[in-house]
């Protein structure tokens, strides 16, 4: 129910909506320009969603707020940049639900600021790569004080098997990138021989291009190389891969406590913050969303937060089988890096990981849209390695014929099931395009497709832009 028109000038106020129940909501005006309209973004219990309404010419507003009784039913999108403002439109922070402690990583040194606009590497003590090699990330500082910050995690599928581990880069000295099957037929022996470095070409693209259709230009950024094979989120040093020789560091988890530690620290004024990710990074930007997100709550000064997932979607157990969540589970540990305090993210049987994982950070961060995600919807990448579960796991080792066994309606089926089952559509802002190639935030084998319309009416790069100014957008053939 429509809450009473606020003030622009002054950054409008809300009231709290009549009627027994609604959800509550957040009202942000804009820096300049019009006002701002926002929508209430979190999931109530029990009854009708509100919208609270705003609007207003102003020269600088602050951010205002509604409140509702607790009620059921979801809520309405997140807050809505106002038409005629600045781009740094304020939105509300992230908040989490006072029945959960705070994951906060203690912070550590901050990074010094060195040339702005130029990328640094820096290793950390103790963090190591699969192979054993020191593992850091690579940071820069805006040229233009931009108050937002991207962290990106980059992909290289998983250590799980004989195939895919050789595929797997072992350290930040090579890479996979691979659009589809075809582009990487060549990896079957191994990684591309090309760094994870933001200064090569490959990444002078997407997300992290200096160019004036990139809402993300001149923001602060972090670009972690994937180099544990774990998902970023394994708590197992030394562990093993059946019929793999060696032993493997699998210590993503530990890995990201230390590399957040100093980036919350880092920039701790943040007003947007985005732990992002393509692939396998994508993956492990949502599990470790969670460790990112209190950091900014307890030691920040009122960050939005927001997950961007590319082509890194995982199933639902009557899409992805149980056999191997359960071999994930246990060559990497997860269920010692989940939060003590999600009991349903450990199952008996290694089944329900997403769906445990999306449903704890709903509830614990009820108030705004969780992120956006990305993707096509024939990914041939994300299906060659989920067919190795196929027929109980019968195709570990050969995901070639797997993926030939893979039916052509599960994968549209299986991201329709996550996107509207396994989180609540008002929670989530997603760009699915008909398709089978694999990343969007940066230039693969063939496009550039964070700055193509992929045949949707939007790029990927105007769907982000409304996604971080706070617009709510289900675009695509999945909505």
């Amino acid at each position: 129910m429509p809450g009473p028109v606020g003030a622009g000038g002054g950054g409008g106020t809300g009231a709290t909506p009549s009627g027994p129940s609604g959800a509550s909501g957040t009202l942000a005006a804009s820096a300049s320009g019009t006002g701002a309209l926002a929508s209430a973004g979190t999931t109530a219990r029990g009854g009708n969603s509100a919208t609270a309404g705003a609007s207003g010419v102003g020269a600088s507003g602050t951010t205002g707020g509604i409140s509702a009784t607790a009620g059921t039913g979801t809520a309405g999108s997140a807050p809505l940049a106002g038409s005629g403002g600045t781009p740094g439109t304020k939105l509300a922070p992230t908040v989490r639900n006072p029945k959960y402690k705070s994951l906060a990583p203690p912070l550590g040194e901050p990074f010094p600021n060195m040339t702005p606009g130029a990328w640094t590497w820096t290793v950390f003590d103790g963090a190591v790569s699969r192979d054993g090699s020191p593992a850091g990330v690579f940071y820069k500082f805006s040229k233009t004080g931009s108050k937002n910050l991207l962290v990106y995690m980059a992909g290289g599928g998983v250590c799980a098997d004989g195939f895919f581990c050789n595929m797997n880069p072992p350290n930040k000295d090579a890479s996979l990138t691979a659009e589809n099957v075809g582009a990487g037929v060549f990896n079957i022996f191994g990684p591309d021989q090309e760094a994870q470095d933001p200064n090569g070409e490959r990444w002078q693209s997407g997300i992290f291009k200096d160019d004036p259709a990139n809402p993300a230009r001149d923001w602060n950024m972090v670009f972690i190389p994937y180099v544990t094979g774990d998902v970023f989120f394994g708590s197992k040093p030394n562990g093993t891969v059946p019929d793999v020789e060696g032993t493997f560091q699998f210590v993503g988890k530990a890995n990201m406590q230390k590399f957040m530690s100093r980036i919350i620290s880092t920039w701790k004024d943040a007003e947007i913050a985005v732990i992002s990710g393509s692939s396998a990074g994508g993956i492990g930007a949502l599990l470790n969303a969670t460790y990112f997100a209190d950091g900014f709550i307890d030691q920040g000064k009122g960050a939005r937060v927001f997950v961007l997932d590319d082509a890194g979607p995982f199933f639902d157990d009557a899409f992805l089988e149980v056999c191997i969540q359960k071999r994930y589970r246990e060559l990497y540990a997860l269920d010692e890096s989940f939060p003590m305090d999600c009991p349903a993210c450990r199952s008996a049987d290694g089944g329900g990981l997403v769906k445990a994982s999306l449903a704890y950070l709903a509830d614990k961060y009820p108030d705004n849209v969780l992120g956006g995600f990305v993707d096509s919807d024939q990914d041939e990448i994300m299906k060659f390695f989920f067919s190795e579960g196929l027929e109980n796991c019968g195709f570990i080792e050969n995901p070639i014929v797997g993926l030939l066994a893979y039916p052509a309606d599960r994968y549209p089926a299986a991201l329709k099931n996550m996107l509207t089952e396994l989180v609540a559509p008002s929670r989530m802002s997603t760009y699915v395009w008909s398709g089978d190639l694999h990343q969007n935030l940066f230039r693969t084998a063939t496009d550039d497709r964070f700055y193509q319309k992929n045949g949707l009416d939007k790029t990927v790069a105007e769907w982000f832009a409304g996604l971080i100014s706070g617009k709510h957008e289900r675009i695509g053939v999945i909505k």
